[in-house]
């Protein structure tokens, strides 16, 4: 069933130049993924929570004179990855349900199964190949379909993500000679979890591995100082592509954190504790004052995800449960709110043909519907109470307080709460609030959300109000995942003594 959800839709990227017809495509992709969305929330409602771990295995031989094979599976935390993937697969498609570009749709086939491959992936390199393969279609649909300056955004967005790459192979080739022993080779992550003390004994070389996978997965996240493709990528692309962008490619970065980084490598994520949490205060304040200063309304949403992704590395950093926890909690509910709020954002595009805030005054007297789900969004974006982005941002912080080690950076970032909040609220008054211009209302047709575009958005919105009013819905699967990890970096930790 794992593997359906991979290969139905790269088959269907496959299939779309056979189409004479360009309308066939957007059908075809659809289909697929309104299919891939139901078996996905099929499986993660099948899935055993009292047994936890691995699930839904599936193992078969590939070159395995290499040590290296096709093995996928999921747990409780690539379970709501893989369901966020279909999803706004889903969500993209209908957004961008004008476009008749089988070419187009066929690409963003191709990045939901490579997206899938990633995070079901137990053989690192079957989780390499889907790292990359994730590239070519999103630098496609910004170069291509993507705004004036689309050329620049996709080659500065494929290049900060070959430089990670790079480091993230040789690090991936180094962990497995390492665990090996001089022995057969083997990129299985789970024999890898077993070999832990001989990684460890890598003293030597253990910081500089841990560093190929951070690098690539930081560069993804993005934290900064390598988040600088974001606001480029995001400006650029077309709605669909930051939807999927911001709420799954992100999600690459500290998805392979935790499950990399955490468990093959703990007394290195706790010597770089400090540096992870300075990192992510620096991301958490620097990302809400330059979001501030935005005039692209668009913009403004990708400079707010790197204060949003600050809180990702922040709870990871405190290396508690509940600070990781609230780390992937955060990562899913960004997933949902700043999908729905690029979607929106690019429908307003469409209708005033502009995306300055000091021209987009009054949308909700003149459009209440899609305004009004706007003022809900960037709520959710400020992280109120009952709405699912509290809840990560809680968890993170709390989990920072509880650590002393990053006590003092969880104190810092509140203030980076009160910036983003007070951006959002800001952003309401200049863009909702108020009535239209003159020449807004009598050049463009300002008409409210129609039926297909409200059927995109109402998704979204339920699991952002789901997620934020009832966290047993999500939670449970998410700690059942994080607490394994996170024994383990007490266990090595403590043999090292840390």
């Amino acid at each position: 069933m794992i593997s359906l959800l991979i290969f139905l839709p790269l088959l269907g990227a496959a299939l779309m130049p056979l189409f004479r017809e360009p309308k066939a495509g957007k059908w075809l992709a659809l289909l697929i993924s309104a299919l891939t969305t139901l078996l996905s929330l099929g499986l993660w409602l099948g899935y055993d929570l009292t047994q936890g771990g691995f699930q839904y295995l599936q193992e078969l031989p590939w070159i395995p004179s290499l040590g290296i094979n096709y093995i996928v599976a999921l747990d409780g935390l690539s379970l709501p990855f893989v369901f966020l993937t279909a999803l706004l697969t889903l969500v993209s498609v209908l957004a961008e349900w004008q476009r008749d570009d089988k070419g187009f749709f066929g690409m963003f086939l191709m990045m939901q199964g490579a997206l899938i491959a990633v995070f079901v992936a137990l053989d690192l390199i079957l989780f390499f190949i889907a790292f990359e393969l994730v590239l070519m279609p999103m630098f496609f649909i910004i170069g291509i379909w993507g705004y004036d300056q689309r050329r620049y955004a996709a080659l500065k967005f494929l290049l900060y993500s070959l430089i990670g790459s790079v480091f993230l192979l040789l690090a991936i080739l180094a962990t497995a000679f390492i665990a090996s022993g001089g022995g057969m080779i083997s990129f299985d992550y789970r024999l890898l979890l077993t070999q832990l003390p001989a990684i460890a004994a890598a003293k030597g070389v253990l910081l500089l591995i841990s560093s190929g996978f951070l690098v690539a997965f930081l560069i993804k996240l993005p934290a900064f100082p390598v988040h600088t493709w974001l606001p480029h990528a995001h400006t650029q692309a077309p709605t669909a592509g930051s939807i999927l962008l911001a709420g799954v490619l992100l999600k690459m970065g500290g998805y392979g954190i935790i499950r990399f980084n955490l468990a093959l490598f703990p007394e290195a994520m706790l010597s770089l504790q400090p540096f992870l949490a300075t990192l992510a205060v620096i991301g958490i304040l620097y990302g809400g004052y330059v979001a501030m200063g935005q005039t692209d309304l668009k913009k403004l949403v990708a400079y707010s995800s790197v204060n949003h992704m600050g809180f990702v590395l922040l709870g990871i950093a405190s290396l508690t449960a509940f600070g990781v926890g609230g780390a992937v909690y955060q990562m899913v509910a960004h997933g949902i709110i700043t999908g729905l709020m690029f979607m929106l954002v690019g429908m307003m595009s469409q209708r005033t043909h502009t995306r300055t805030i000091a021209a987009m005054k009054g949308m909700y007297s003149a459009m209440p519907v899609l305004g009004g789900l706007m003022w809900l969004a960037m709520l959710g974006g400020a992280g109120i109470p009952g709405m699912a982005g509290f809840i990560g941002e809680f968890q993170a912080l709390l989990g920072a307080f509880q650590n002393p080690a990053t006590a003092v950076f969880a104190v810092l970032s509140v203030f980076g709460i009160l910036i983003n909040g007070g951006l959002m609220l800001w952003t309401i008054q200049r863009v909702l609030q108020g009535e239209p211009s003159v020449q807004m209302q009598e050049n463009y047709d300002l008409y409210d959300l129609k039926g297909l575009e409200l059927a995109a958005a109402a998704p979204l919105v339920a699991l952002a109000v789901l997620w934020g009013l009832w966290p047993p819905s999500l939670s449970p699967y998410i700690d059942r995942a994080v607490q394994p990890v996170l024994e383990l970096v007490t266990n090595v930790t403590k043999v090292a003594g840390f």
